[in-house]
């Protein structure tokens, strides 16, 4: 592997690392803001801030443990989208005029999650764990042909 793919992936890691650590923070203190109690009383709240609140953690199992925890971030960048859809269904304010203010909120609960999911997932691809004392390794490329 070249030294700037090196970089790539080094690069992508702190990147999603520090992206992770302040999603995690701003979720939890969020979710801790008004009181926890409140906030799991609504599942449209906790699913809309718990995403937050286990990136950091997904981050980290995906970096040291195993590369599929990276899938579950791209499943669970979605979910905050769906709670802004649940929340604004009942809304009592529902025209036109507020369609793309709804679409502004969506893409900023969305995108930093998609935006970590990326960053985690091109971070990853380039090593592969050796269980051994090395316990991480580049990968090689691959010259053979697709069957």
């Amino acid at each position: 592997m070249s030294a700037s793919k090196k970089w790539v992936c080094t690069l992508s890691l702190a990147l999603a690392g520090l992206l992770s650590l302040l999603l995690s923070l701003l979720g939890f203190f969020a979710l801790t803001w008004g009181s926890l109690a409140q906030a799991i009383k609504s599942p449209p709240t906790l699913a809309l801030l718990l995403p937050y609140v286990l990136a950091f953690p997904l981050f980290v199992l995906s970096v040291a443990v195993s590369k599929h925890a990276a899938h579950v971030l791209w499943i669970m960048a979605p979910i905050p989208g769906l709670a802004m859809t649940w929340f604004s269904i009942h809304d009592p304010k529902q025209s036109a005029i507020y369609f793309p203010e709804f679409l502004a909120e969506l893409a900023c609960t969305v995108l930093p999650l998609l935006a970590l999911a990326a960053l985690v997932h091109c971070g990853t691809h380039f090593y592969e764990f050796t269980h051994d004392r090395k316990w991480v390794r580049w990968k090689k490329p691959n010259h053979e042909p697709a069957a």
